[in-house]
């Protein structure tokens, strides 16, 4: 013994162990968990069976014709006889009003 020391700490304990073995214990669980759901368990009984039906009726193919449409050209000619010049003047002394 040390001279004036009269009382030495014990040694702590090391709780990182156990800390470490409950975290993986409970990883351990919550995988567990999460694989059982995954594995779709439910209490109804679901049908495994597998149906084989044979096709509709495919659609025949449809041809498509496209036809020749003579576009009519001819030019609108204006009726009114007033010329342009006519119109904007009427147009600047009504829009000045």
């Amino acid at each position: 013994m040390l001279d004036g020391i009269d009382y030495y700490p014990k040694r702590k304990k090391r709780n990182k162990l156990k800390f470490f073995w409950l975290l993986l214990a409970l990883a351990l669980v919550y995988v567990a968990w999460i694989y059982i759901g995954s594995l779709g368990i439910d209490s109804t009984s679901q049908s495994t069976s597998i149906v084989i039906s044979t096709p509709g009726v495919e659609e025949e193919a449809v041809e498509i014709l496209i036809e020749s449409v003579e576009v009519n050209t001819n030019k609108v000619e204006s009726k009114s006889n007033e010329s342009l010049d006519e119109v904007i003047q009427n147009y600047e002394t009504n829009s000045l009003d």
